[in-house]
């Protein structure tokens, strides 16, 4: 049985140098005034106690033994409870200010993330932090980034040692409220990025690569969430995604499980990180813009055990337009059909944004849970390697061919890795829809579809009011009446709405986004497109865009199946007509029915006559005409069979030619031959029949008409004489063929001396049944014993005193 785990992370990865510069949550930037007025360091310091690493190691042993598809906890809280008030050291800079200055230090920490349980900046007022050496400052934080909780956090502070300094200018009397309630302190999984150290593993690609080519709107969408729960953090991955309202709405998707645990305060300390992302392929570096604190909308109560493992947050803040993120759409269908390929974007261990490829379809899973509520998908091999998915990836978007989320990332098995990748799991937006639970709290519909449109698919939309900008083009703009017309739309941005109009064409007017169009009239035609987006609508008319030129005319043609038939006989007819045409008009001569428009109808003729049969065929150029006179014959008698041939007695290997002499116009004949080669034919009239044995055969002709047929029979018809006289015994001597035979047999002499011999022909019995005299002046010579019946007889050839007696067989 596979395990399966979550990919999430502990908190967390930082990069080192002046590159923290670059790094920032929203804020006003700008230089601390202990450095713009070189003020001394002479203020307050204070260490707080670490952790017991030693107790906190072996219950990390314990937990990833008990639960190995739970996250490895990767930093715990320190409790500080230090204010403005009550801790710090002002120093006064005479005509401009105050600042207030207070260290922290937590012996051995990897790195430090601050916690404020009370947090107001009056307007004026500038907070910054930085650490020991400086090389991480972030801030201004002023009184834009107020949070309406007062409850708010800062980013990890690389190293043990992190100052904040505080500066209240003279004109303002307003206190700040800075209260820190406790440190996250980090002790493992994470690492201090430079230029060639990451987090996460050596098989991921970065965006930057021609991987993401397609897809930089999605990866604007892409963010890194800091999780705090409890004393725990975490990494994970989402996406912003649109609503029907088109409205910018700042709605995060991510994975249940990811937020597992966590409360509202917890929620309100979360940081979102956008455009953590290196701006080459192989680059390392990165700059982000953070915004911190969200509301939760809606989840999957059961965090994955028996749901889509969806989690929908809102961001307390609006977006600054600074950070240019997309509102990534969405497909909440329940079918592959456009998910035959697609990326996956996420941010593994924590690391800078990454992509991962899929080329075969998406499967429907149970996963875990035994509901169909996710998509399984195996990864692919691209240009750069196959990037796949680890801890930290959890939460992130899988999209679809046309860039719309399908779901969010829950797992895969736990012996994942780059040389043994897993398949993903991602909860389906389907089943998040409204399978998980059926109130606002548990589905996605009452927050991504506020008006309840009934939309399946929904376009993403920029942070920017872009409307769009109506265009397209046709394959083909000068054609013939009839033919069909492809047109693709080619406008932007985010165009979800299309209302053509095509002047004469079928259809007039259609909404898809690429129709096909069939013009049936001649004439320079209009095209119309308007499109909508999300911010407006945009129409592009073409003028005289499509010219149809006129067709030629059809050319009528039809046949029959048989044009000689009995009354009361349907026949079939086809039609033959050229051009194209799409209008058939049949007129039968005392038919039933007596007219038809069907391409290729069948009529039933009654009645005895010759009848004529007209057919128009119309094609968007004309019509043409075809009538046929005295096409059908109905009634008649029966063919009679007759046939004959140019030589009915012939020696070996000679051939004959046959006539049909047959009467009642038969339209078909088979024959057979008794000894000829070919044995059967279907000729009217065969010839070179070739007969190679002697003997005397059978010729037979079955005609057949529209009313019946007939047979005729002609036995020994063809007497075929044998050649040489090299096997006689004598001059008297003969041979009798065929032998036995039916009836009709051949006599063939040794020689032809003109002499007078008899021929006497007896039964067994004695009894002369033939007596004839001739002069044997031929080789061969007819005995016809047709009315004698089946038996063996005696034939005697008397020559003067010769006699040669020979013995026949009459069998039928």
């Amino acid at each position: 049985m596979k395990k399966f785990t979550i990919y999430f992370l502990f908190l967390i990865v930082f990069v080192s140098g002046s590159l923290f510069e670059s790094y920032a949550q929203i804020s006003n930037g700008g230089t601390p005034y202990s450095v713009m007025f070189q003020l001394d360091d002479h203020y307050q310091h204070l260490n707080f106690t670490s952790p017991n690493m030693v107790s906190i190691a072996t219950e990390d042993l314990i937990n990833e033994a008990a639960n190995p598809n739970k996250p490895r906890r990767m930093g715990v809280s320190v409790v500080i409870d230090k204010t403005l008030q009550n801790s710090g050291t002002w120093t006064i800079i005479p005509d401009v200010g105050k600042v207030w200055r207070m260290q922290i230090s937590v012996d051995g920490a990897l790195a430090l993330g601050i916690y404020y349980d009370n947090f107001f900046i009056p307007e004026g007022g500038e907070l910054f932090l930085y650490n020991y050496d400086k090389t991480q400052t972030i801030g201004a934080f002023t009184h834009t980034n107020n949070p309406e909780s007062h409850l708010f956090s800062t980013q990890f502070i690389e190293g043990d040692k992190v100052t904040l300094e505080y500066f209240q200018p003279d004109n303002v009397n307003q206190d700040a409220m800075i209260s820190i309630s406790e440190v996250a302190y980090a002790y493992r999984d994470i690492e201090i990025i430079n230029d060639n150290e990451r987090s996460s593993w050596w098989c991921m690609i970065n965006v930057a690569c021609e991987e993401g080519d397609d897809w930089e709107n999605q990866i604007k969408g892409v963010a890194r969430m800091s999780i705090k729960i409890g004393g725990s953090y975490y990494w994970c991955s989402g996406s912003l995604i649109n609503n029907t309202d088109n409205d910018r709405t700042p709605y995060f998707l991510s994975a249940a499980h990811c937020g597992e645990g966590s409360n509202s305060n917890d929620r309100n300390q979360w940081i979102f990180y956008f455009n953590f992302q290196a701006s080459s392929c192989n680059g390392s570096s990165s700059g982000y813009n953070a915004t911190t604190g969200c509301q939760l909308r809606a989840n999957d109560p059961s965090f994955a055990d028996d749901g889509s493992d969806f989690y929908l947050v809102e961001f307390n803040n609006s977006i600054p337009n600074s950070f240019d993120v997309f509102f990534s759409g969405w497909n909440r269908t329940n079918s592959n059909e456009d998910a035959g390929n697609g990326v996956g974007i996420h941010h593994p261990a924590g690391d800078i944004k990454k992509i991962s490829t899929y080329d075969t379809p998406l499967v429907s899973s149970t996963f875990w849970n035994g509901n169909p509520s996710h998509w399984k998908l195996t990864w692919a091999q691209t240009v750069n390697g196959k990037s796949i998915m680890q801890g930290g990836s959890s939460g992130s978007p899988v999209f679809d061919s046309n860039g719309l989320i399908m779901g969010d990332l829950t797992g895969g098995w736990t012996s994942n890795s780059c040389t043994n990748p897993s398949p993903a799991y991602y909860g389906k937006i389907w089943y998040s829809w409204d399978h998980n639970g059926n109130t606002a709290a548990t589905r996605l519909q009452d927050w991504l579809d506020p008006g309840n449109t009934g939309m399946e698919k929904l376009p993403g939309v920029s942070w920017q009011i872009i409307p769009p900008i109506a265009d397209y083009i046709a394959d083909n703009t000068e054609i013939t009446q009839g033919d069909t017309v492809f047109f693709t739309d080619l406008s932007e941005p985010g165009v979800y709405e299309w209302d053509w109009t095509f002047e004469s064409g079928n259809p007039g007017t259609s909404t898809e986004e690429n129709p096909w169009v069939v013009y049936p009239d001649t004439g320079y035609m209009d095209v119309s497109l308007t499109v909508t987006n999300a911010d407006g609508t945009d129409t592009e008319i073409k003028p005289d865009y499509i010219h149809v030129n006129a067709m030629a005319l059809p050319t009528a043609d039809f046949e029959a199946d048989a044009t000689h038939v009995l009354p009361g006989t349907s026949v079939h007819f086809t039609d033959l007509s050229t051009g194209d045409p799409y209008e058939w008009a049949w007129t039968f001569e005392e038919g039933s029915p007596g007219t038809s428009s069907q391409q290729n109808p069948t009529i039933r003729f009654n009645n005895e006559g010759v009848f004529t049969v007209t057919l128009i065929a119309t094609n968007l150029g004309g019509s043409d005409t075809l009538v046929k006179e005295d096409y059908i014959i109905v009634g008649g008698s029966a063919p009679v069979a007759d046939f004959t041939a140019d030589n009915t007695h012939i020696m070996q290997d000679e051939t004959v030619n046959f006539s049909d002499l047959s009467t009642g116009n038969p339209i078909e004949w088979a024959w057979e031959f008794e000894g000829g080669t070919p044995g059967i034919s279907t000729e009217q009239n065969p010839e070179n029949i070739l007969y190679t044995v002697g003997g005397a055969y059978n010729v037979s002709l079955n005609v057949t008409n529209a009313v019946g047929s007939d047979l005729k029979l002609m036995e020994d018809y063809i007497l075929v004489d044998w050649v040489g006289i090299e096997d006689f015994d004598g001059p008297d001597d003969f041979r009798i063929y065929p032998n036995p035979g039916t009836g009709i047999f051949i006599l063939q002499f040794a020689s032809t001396d003109n002499k007078e011999v008899k021929i006497n022909v007896s039964d067994v019995e004695g009894n002369i049944i033939s007596n004839k005299k001739l002069i044997r002046d031929k080789n061969t010579y007819v005995l016809d014993l047709k009315l004698q019946p089946d038996g063996l007889y005696l034939v005697n050839i008397i020559n003067g005193d010769n006699h040669v007696v020979k013995t026949l067989s009459i069998i039928r």
